[in-house]
């Protein structure tokens, strides 16, 4: 029986409906939570009148639940169903934000942001991820999971703008109630569309599996759920090579999605127009994170992961420039084109080559804890130095550096570990 892309066992193949889930997952819920709350730094720290270092421990607390959320949650995507787990934590976080709405000190929103980061641990990517991974083969696994990941860069289009318009005429306590109405947007497409795996909808073959020829060519070994367990991953130095390359790669990452507003309306006087560069440059990620997939599947993941991250190294730099020169800013849009797609693409990409996706969900939710480490360290260190200094130069340099770093350290993962991930009984594509 003839197969092909959208076609698989004589019928339309689901995984595409799963792939635009996946789409609208980081459309609406990834950047509700990441790319809109750099929006409400400056109308809550005047309001409540606090230093933006304190309003950051917002973001470090909910970080810090993410983090305990992430050592558990991808193993509760693995044991029931996606449709239900993702559905729960869409529910938990659109409920916090409606009573963040109604918060009168910060120590509420502290509060608050603890309980939604156990929430959006398994409401941003890693569901998106794990869907990918389960009804996608090898062979088209990257452009599939960039088509997913290239939500986040249209919904960006979308909601900046939206709610800077919301929080600009009516107040940041109805841009928190507005977040709630647009992340609930994501429960009923979950539960009318969301299926765990290929086989619940009578598909024997992924799109991207091996032919039966390419799989005989290969030894006979199969690569569908194929790999290593994570406590074999975890006795790897590759593993830790790379998971720290997730982190600090989110380091610089959260850095930008929460202080770019507020630098270029200290730079500009203008929080429309710094809404406006920011929605910019996170609508170039539409096609950068398709580009960066496309470039993962035909020059390889293991040095697409090591290219990337110098696009970032450079966008820092412009963005450091834009301070004397407004020009600057044009030359950040297309380097954060494939550099902003890092985060979001190389991390999850990289764990399949490297380890399988026999334990993809246990090791995506470890990496995503990587992460949040590095969305905890970022914002903190961005907004200490503007505090001290009064402006955000100093760590828009640390953050270049680290970038290079970044690219060096996925680098080092790919050479590593070979021989004994092989011993392990998997060989990484």
């Amino acid at each position: 029986m003839k197969n092909n892309l959208f076609k698989m066992d004589g019928k339309f193949y689901y995984g595409w409906v799963i792939l635009f889930v996946g789409f609208m997952t980081m459309f609406i819920c990834y950047v509700v939570k990441v790319n809109l709350t750099s929006l409400f730094y400056t109308p809550i720290t005047e309001e409540l009148g606090i230093t933006r270092t304190a309003f950051t421990q917002t973001n470090t607390i909910m970080t810090i639940s993410m983090l305990v959320s992430s050592a558990f949650i991808g193993k509760i995507y693995k044991k029931y169903p996606v449709k239900y787990v993702l559905t729960g934590c869409v529910v938990l976080t659109s409920a916090c934000y409606v009573l963040m709405a109604g918060a009168t000190s910060l120590w509420q929103l502290y509060l608050l942001c603890a309980i939604q980061g156990l929430g959006w641990g398994g409401a941003t990517n890693l569901p998106v991820t794990i869907m990918v991974s389960n009804w996608f083969g090898p062979k088209i696994k990257g452009t599939a999971m960039s088509i997913g990941m290239l939500g986040s860069g249209a919904g960006a289009l979308v909601w900046v703008p939206l709610a800077n318009h919301i929080i600009a005429n009516y107040g940041w306590r109805a841009g928190y109630l507005a977040l709630a109405a647009i992340n609930a947007i994501m429960i009923p497409l979950a539960l009318a569309l969301v299926v765990s795996m290929p086989a619940d909808r009578g598909f024997e073959t992924r799109v991207g599996d091996p032919s039966p020829e390419e799989v005989a060519a290969a030894g006979g070994v199969s690569t569908q759920k194929t790999g290593i367990t994570g406590k074999q991953a975890l006795r790897t130095t590759r593993w830790w090579l790379q998971w720290l390359a997730g982190l600090v790669t989110m380091i610089g990452a959260s850095a930008f999605s929460t202080q770019c507003v507020a630098y270029f309306t200290d730079i500009t006087g203008d929080s429309t127009k710094a809404a406006g560069i920011y929605a910019g440059a996170l609508g170039t990620l539409i096609l950068g994170k398709f580009l960066l997939g496309v470039f993962s599947d035909i020059l390889h993941i293991k040095r697409t992961a090591v290219i990337a991250p110098f696009f970032y190294a450079a966008m820092f730099i412009a963005m450091m420039l834009s301070a004397t020169d407004m020009k600057f800013s044009t030359w950040m849009l297309p380097l954060y084109m494939i550099g902003g797609s890092v985060p979001s693409v190389i991390p999850f990409l990289i764990t399949a080559r490297n380890f399988g996706d026999k334990e993809y969900s246990v090791l995506s939710g470890w990496m995503n804890m990587a992460g949040n480490i590095g969305q905890i360290i970022g914002p903190t260190i961005a907004a200490f130095i503007f505090d001290i200094t009064g402006t955000y130069q100093l760590a828009w340099i640390i953050f270049a550096v680290l970038m290079v770093l970044v690219g060096i350290l996925y680098m080092l993962s790919s050479m590593t570990s070979t021989k004994q991930i092989e011993a392990m009984g998997y060989k990484p594509q």
